[in-house]
């Protein structure tokens, strides 16, 4: 009893051992607070699905279809069916197995002439009984594996959503400009109208009407090329939505306005951010992979003991000595392999699990670190965005109403032409920024809600 209870603690102090804590981020080691935070919501009233402050039905739906139907995201539940089944194959090997056996030889007894038929047929059952806990340290690392896999899964789905938006809000966007660009160019007929009537007239020279026709090639051009990159954006939503053109053309209508978000709804501290990551997630599973497979890395320098039991019968191919109670087998016992002398292979195995989780390690700061990064960056660019946006639309209104005096007064002959194709210029610039302003505010806040990993979660399978 004594040597069983030395033998125990011995046992507990080994296994301790090869189940080393993973490390970890310290809270100082990271920022807290965010640089020019603007005021925002509680981040306890959160609503994950951030498309939907946006208020627009079309971006909603777009979404929902490539929920469904996104080839990455179908690749990726792929993905975690996959890493199920690893999880529940280690899981499997702490069990003890059973197999069936059977077979027929031709063998001779020693001390006679005649060999005969021998036929056996029996069940074998084997457990390794897991003493220093390599087999749990395995499950534990595929369990891991298949949580960085699901948390991977979650990103593509944020990344996809994210697109999804993106591309909805250029494709928004060069549809306003090209609308801008068509109402320009018709603006640009009109002056080369009063242009011609004034040259016919005598009052106004050659050089205005080619000026004017200049213009109205450039608005022209304008448009074609605006036209190009919205058919692109198109085609990019029926990859991104795995759709047809035709079926795209349902969801999708050709006019509408830019999408815009009244506020940021919220902001979620540093902290948040590094827990609702997809990717930090993901990288922080593999560490405790590594960890863990470290673990069976270790459990390799100590002894494997397996249990093992036969039941079976033997003999010859005779019905009825076959069923007799003579033939029945069976066997109980146990094995302990140790290894004694392998030149360094496990020490090497351990060295390079060492590594493997220092580089895991190192992955996981640095993709937090990087997260941090990315979420200041796009609050930056955001309230920067905000303030421009609203700086051109004021700038915009100012142009327009230029615009339309300058056209007046040329066509009463007190204003020269110059100076009116200069006022079309300019607001036919200031509007296209403006709408680029606006489509830019909404990209930036797409941005900011997804490095910060905002996405509803799904419905897990146990």
């Amino acid at each position: 009893m004594r040597r069983s209870v030395g033998f125990m603690a011995v046992l507990l102090t080994v296994t301790g051992c090869v189940s080393a804590a993973p490390p970890s981020l310290r809270p100082s080691e990271l920022q807290t607070e965010w640089e020019g935070a603007p005021a925002t919501a509680p981040s306890a009233s959160i609503d994950a699905a951030w498309w939907r402050s946006f208020g627009d039905p079309v971006l909603d739906a777009l979404i929902a279809l490539a929920e469904r139907r996104n080839l990455e995201l179908r690749l990726a539940d792929a993905r975690i069916r996959e890493a199920r089944a690893l999880r529940e194959g280690s899981q499997a090997a702490l069990l003890p197995q059973l197999n069936g056996n059977a077979g027929l030889n031709q063998g001779r007894l020693l001390g006679t002439n005649m060999a005969r038929p021998i036929a056996t047929l029996g069940v074998e059952a084997s457990w390794e009984a897991d003493v220093f806990g390599r087999l749990r340290q395995e499950s534990r690392a595929a369990e891991a594996d298949q949580a960085a896999t699901m948390a991977e899964r979650d990103g593509v789905r944020l990344t996809m959503a994210a697109e999804v938006a993106r591309t909805y809000l250029e494709y928004r966007l060069y549809r306003t400009q090209h609308t801008i660009a068509e109402a320009n160019a018709k603006a640009a007929e009109e002056t080369l109208r009063i242009a011609r009537a004034r040259f016919e007239q005598g009052v106004a020279s050659r050089l205005d009407v080619e000026r004017t026709l200049t213009t109205r090639g450039e608005t022209r051009a304008r448009v074609a090329q605006l036209a190009e990159l919205a058919g692109s954006s198109r085609q990019r939503l029926v990859l991104l939505l795995a759709t047809t053109p035709a079926e795209l053309g349902e969801v999708l209508p050709e006019t509408g306005p830019v999408p815009r978000a009244s506020a940021m709804g919220v902001l979620l501290t540093p902290t948040e951010v590094i827990g609702q990551r997809p990717d930090v997630r993901a990288a922080q599973e593999r560490l405790l992979a590594a960890v863990a497979r470290r673990g069976a890395a270790e459990a390799l320098r100590y002894p494997r003991l397996t249990l093992g039991s036969v039941l079976g019968l033997q003999s010859g191919t005779e019905a009825a000595a076959f069923l007799s109670g003579g033939s029945l087998l069976w066997s109980l016992g146990a094995g302990l392999v140790a290894p004694l002398l392998d030149f360094g292979r496990i020490r090497a195995m351990i060295d390079a699990a060492d590594a493997r989780q220092e580089q895991a390690y190192l992955s996981y700061e640095l993709t937090a670190r990087t997260g941090l990064q990315e979420v200041q960056t796009a609050l930056i660019l955001y309230t920067q965005g905000e303030s421009r946006r609203n700086e051109l639309a004021a700038a915009t209104e100012s142009a327009r109403r230029a615009a339309a005096l300058a056209r007046r007064q040329y066509a009463e002959g007190t204003l020269s032409l110059l100076e009116v194709l200069d006022a079309e210029r300019t607001l036919y610039a200031l509007e296209l920024q403006d709408a680029q302003a606006t489509a830019d505010v909404s990209l930036r806040l797409v941005r900011l809600y997804q490095t910060m990993g905002l996405m509803p979660p799904l419905q897990e399978e146990a």
